[in-house]
């Protein structure tokens, strides 16, 4: 924290660094390519599945390299592996806009997806938690709001491109904005911990440090120090029954998330809105978003994460089933504010949850394992969706069913309770 006389935590440089890669990191956003289905299929002649094949092979090969990566930014730190995953970003959109290829497009984006899955968005969130701990909350919703932000921003910015060049051009724009926000920033201000530094979370001094338990949220560690925090290797916490009912919780929510996300614009258009007004909802869902990861950042400070992450994933139950009842711009906005809402608050709170129960000293490798699971099923809702489109000509029975599993999840977590280890060790109580 800023200090008199003294110069700003340096903590607040690494999170503006992360936080522009992952506004910048919204070029291989599903909001984004969501964008292109309509151009690319009418241009190359592609089906709607054989799209959205190319986000699942991303995805697929992001969910095996997260779990990797996530244990090597412990040991190494993130700023290699995030400015690596920007300029392999820049590279593969470049290569995107001179594609005329099926497989062309399919190594591309697959590419774009596995570093956005596999480097960026596994790597991120923990390199923030590292560098906070009363504040970890706020900080990470900072994070996410820039995420938020991001997409908010480029499917507008790719519509605009598209609509007065072409969507060859909306490539090599996008690239350019993960240069200069992303890559470069993370190459320069990223550090692995504030430890490396001399520093504790928060910034603190160690006699500063003693005083934080009282004020800390339920749910939550309390620390005296940095080593006060719980301290869970990746194995231990494998072994604990509430880490599997939280993986759960993320493949059922990553189906459903990507499953509707992908298909979105194609889904309001055949519910007779106009192309704009299906963007339009997109953008208006990343912008709920954006203001509601500000919100739940701040409530992980005052109010269990676990109560809130059950709810997030209630409201986005909810929000599905607005979406199966739009036939306006007016109600399709409305479903973009409540899944905007919820989508934006479930990756902070889940990495406060985390970081929480196991502690952050491992925290990259626990998450890695949480975003490989989430991915996969981020992987399986875009082909579900497009299969059932192709049969039935409608996406409604596959929206359903995402409906039902998302609110399982919310059970999931509701159960998931703080582990404990066998025996009982100081740093892992009961609730």
């Amino acid at each position: 924290m800023l200090r008199p006389g003294r110069n700003i935590y340096y903590g607040w440089f690494v999170l503006a660094a992360v936080s522009g890669i992952g506004f910048a990191n919204a070029v291989t956003s599903i909001g984004v390519l969501t964008v292109f289905v309509v151009p690319l299929s009418e241009e190359l002649d592609w089906t709607r599945p054989q799209v959205s094949g190319a986000t699942s092979v991303g995805a697929i090969l992001g969910a095996l390299t997260a779990v990797f990566i996530g244990r090597l930014s412990d040991r190494l730190g993130a700023r290699v592996i995030l400015t690596t995953g920007g300029v392999l970003i820049v590279l593969a959109t470049l290569y995107l806009a001179l594609i005329q290829s099926l497989l062309g497009f399919y190594l591309g984006f697959g590419l774009a997806r596995l570093s956005d899955q596999g480097l960026v968005q596994s790597v991120a969130p923990p390199t923030v938690a590292k560098w906070f701990l009363r504040y970890r909350g706020r900080a990470l919703g900072i994070l996410f709001f820039a995420t938020s932000v991001g997409g908010v921003v480029m499917p507008l910015l790719t519509q605009f491109v598209i609509e007065q060049w072409s969507w060859r051009v909306a490539w090599v724009v996008l690239s350019g904005a993960m240069l200069l926000v992303g890559a470069i920033p993370c190459a320069l201000l990223v550090r692995r911990q504030p430890e490396d530094l001399g520093l504790l979370p928060d910034g603190r001094r160690a006699v500063q440090a003693e005083a934080i338990g009282s004020s800390a949220a339920p749910d939550a560690a309390s620390p005296s120090a940095a080593e006060g925090q719980p301290t869970w290797r990746l194995g231990e916490a494998i072994r604990s029954s509430t880490l599997w009912l939280l993986l759960f919780a993320a493949f059922m929510g990553g189906v459903g998330s990507t499953g509707i996300g992908l298909h979105l614009v194609p889904y309001l258009t055949q519910q007779g809105l106009g192309a704009i007004q299906a963007v339009g909802a997109v953008s208006v869902g990343f912008l709920a978003g954006a203001v509601g990861n500000m919100g739940w950042g701040f409530l992980t400070e005052r109010l269990s994460a676990r109560y809130l992450l059950a709810v997030i994933y209630l409201a986005r139950a909810g929000s599905v089933a607005l979406l199966l009842a739009v036939s306006s711009p007016i109600e399709a906005y409305a479903f973009a504010v409540l899944r905007g809402v919820a989508e934006g608050g479930a990756a902070a709170v889940t990495v406060v949850l985390l970081a929480q129960y196991y502690g952050s000293r491992h925290l990259g490798a626990i998450y890695g394992v949480n975003r490989a699971v989430q991915v996969l099923g981020f992987a399986l809702g875009p082909i579900v969706a497009g299969l059932a489109y192709d049969v039935n000509g409608s996406y409604r029975g596959a929206f359903a069913s995402f409906l039902f599993i998302t609110a399982a999840s919310a059970l999931l977590v509701a159960v998931a309770k703080r582990p404990h280890r066998w025996p009982m060790s100081s740093d892992a109580g009961r609730e």
